[in-house]
């Protein structure tokens, strides 16, 4: 690649720096970054000053070298998108009459590094996989900055591949007997409980929205590496392959925004996974564009001082391969 890159944390992720609008749209760059991103453990940035005043087109062609967009809007987010386009806002931006105009929920600001980590007392970071709650989970998101404060807001990134390969083989044994139990209402729920404006789902929007289950170990269908999967705030229980639950569970999970106690085999393992070994830290800049795998990484959101400066990310979900394997 003729562009300068930066490694993000050692094989984990790259920074692509430098990028035009219409090196997004050449055959070769496109080609390259696809197959960064696969060997890289599914996580790479663009950045640069053109990128700043990229067309909503524009982002979601970007988007589609890594899969396929999917063309239509998360339940009870409609209203939050870019119009014409299946991009959701992200961030604390209102509209002339004060109304939101982006999906937004209050997080915790990083006070220094040691924060990454996950903190068992606290539960933050809210470090998770996207929509593991849906029949079929989107492979990857992608993220582009309109508008960054001057401090905080970063989004935290952390490699499941290189994290499973360290643990011993009796855990991974373990874990690969295991499914998560991912609902959407509990999800919301449970964001809602300390998020107000946070939406959450209507009996009719929960009925139309059943709870999915995936597996704890997951071997990406392209790169064949295994990693750590079903993190998600959706996450309501973890049980054996193939064991049902109850409805009164369901209710409780759902409608209490409650989690069962099994879930805390993930939650023991997350401060192992978010250390410093694995997890990266984008400190976002207007123009940059990030892409993530949501079956080889996890993520988290962090805060900034929302009353005070305006954030404004636009989103996009990719919800199929287009089949290609890195070189």
């Amino acid at each position: 690649m003729d562009h300068e890159t930066s490694p993000l944390n050692g094989s984990f992720g790259i920074l692509i720096n430098g990028v035009t609008r219409q090196n997004l749209s050449d055959k070769i760059f496109q080609a390259e970054a696809y197959d960064i991103w696969l060997s890289c453990g599914g996580l790479v940035a663009v950045r640069g000053e053109d990128l700043r005043d990229i067309t909503p087109s524009e982002l979601v062609a970007w988007s589609n070298v890594f899969g396929i967009v999917e063309n239509k809007t998360q339940t009870a987010r409609e209203d939050k998108t870019v119009p014409g386009f299946p991009i959701l806002r992200i961030g604390n931006i209102k509209d002339d009459a004060g109304k939101p105009r982006a999906q937004f929920a209050i997080v915790p600001q990083l006070q220094d590094d040691s924060d990454i980590r996950y903190n068992p007392k606290t539960r933050r970071p809210v470090w998770h996989t996207d929509s593991t709650f849906r029949e079929f989970p989107p492979i990857g998101s992608v993220f582009h900055c309109r508008i960054a404060p001057p401090a905080g807001g970063e989004t935290l990134f952390a490699d499941m591949r290189t994290a499973y390969e360290r643990l011993d083989d009796e855990k991974k044994l373990e874990l690969g007997k295991l499914e998560a139990v991912c609902s959407l209402a509990h999800h919301d729920k449970k964001i809602n409980a300390y998020s107000p404006e946070y939406p959450v789902l209507s009996p009719e929007q929960r009925k139309a929205n059943p709870p999915n289950r995936v597996p704890l170990v997951l071997e990406h269908p392209l790169t064949r590496k295994v990693a750590l999967y079903g993190l998600n705030s959706s996450t309501c229980a973890i049980v054996p392959a193939g064991k049902d639950v109850s409805d009164e569970d369901l209710d409780i999970w759902d409608l209490k925004g409650i989690e069962d106690k099994s879930v805390g085999i993930l939650r023991d393992l997350l401060p192992y996974l978010t250390g410093p070994d694995f997890t990266v830290k984008w400190e976002w800049q207007p123009g940059d564009i990030v892409v993530w795998d949501n079956r080889s990484t996890i993520h988290a959101a962090t805060g900034f001082e929302y009353q005070k400066f305006d954030r404004e990310m636009w989103r996009l979900t990719l919800n199929q391969d287009k089949g290609r394997i890195a070189a």
